[in-house]
């Protein structure tokens, strides 16, 4: 059947799931196992879960496992994220992550019958970067550990960046178009408007931005996206140069 995930001291996800001493509002819903208000789901404590929160190699669990016409069916996605600390290739490759939550997770790769998966590149295995497992599942080995052992390539995917720009990035793309390290959002048309500022003379300074010269721009303010990344938005050479 079901088993429930265990009451240990991790990091508390950031919607307050975890956190005795947060104050929740008491007409929203109260976050809990399978409910995180966090709209980014990388920084949804569901569907990017803690290590202590996945589910054991055979024992399926809520929230993610359902009984459907008498099997267990997988009923909600996963993943396992955590930002890599170690790397090591002795008889096979080994990583050790940091989770969210803080927790250390020992990824073991037995990739005999998947050698090339296209989405995985062990070049890109360097610490500092960040990697994403879906359906990661808690493995027992023989030296009376525990962590994950990784036999399917294509579920693995490794960015080159820290987790922390990661979870921002993946967050920019949710919310209104703004600049990723300064939040400066684009000036509608009716902001630029001869009419506006005849009526309001201080719009330009309300809208203007700080230049890396530390000078205001025009207050017709335009975001450019990262040639690198294809995801970032930014607004001036500074912010460019800081992502």
């Amino acid at each position: 059947m079901f088993s429930l995930a265990k009451d240990v001291r991790i990091k508390p996800c950031s919607c307050g799931f975890g956190d005795k001493k947060t104050i929740i509002k008491s007409n929203d819903r109260q976050p809990a196992f399978d409910y995180c208000p966090n709209i980014n789901k990388l920084d949804n404590h569901v569907d990017c879960p803690s290590f202590d929160a996945v589910c054991h190699e055979n024992e399926p669990c809520d929230p993610y496992w359902g009984l459907i016409k008498g099997r267990f069916k997988t009923i909600r996605h996963w993943c396992l994220m955590g930002e890599i600390e170690e790397v090591n290739y002795f008889i096979r490759p080994h990583l050790a992550i940091r989770t969210k939550f803080d927790e250390k997770v020992i990824i073991h790769f037995y990739l005999e019958e998947d050698n090339t998966p296209p989405t995985l590149s062990f070049d890109d295995a360097l610490i500092g970067h960040t990697i994403l497992i879906m359906y990661a599942e808690k493995h027992d080995f023989l030296d009376m550990t525990t962590g994950v052992r990784q036999e399917v390539g294509d579920l693995v995917v490794i960015f080159k960046c820290s987790m922390q720009i990661l979870i921002k990035t993946f967050g920019s793309m949710m919310a209104p178009p703004a600049c990723f390290q300064c939040g400066a959002k684009p000036s509608s048309p009716t902001q630029n408007s001869p009419l506006e500022k005849k009526e309001n003379p201080v719009s330009a300074d309300l809208f203007s931005h700080v230049d890396q010269d530390s000078q205001p721009t025009s207050a017709s303010l335009s975001l450019k996206k990262c040639s690198r990344c294809r995801i970032a938005l930014y607004c001036n050479q500074l912010c460019q140069t800081q992502h």
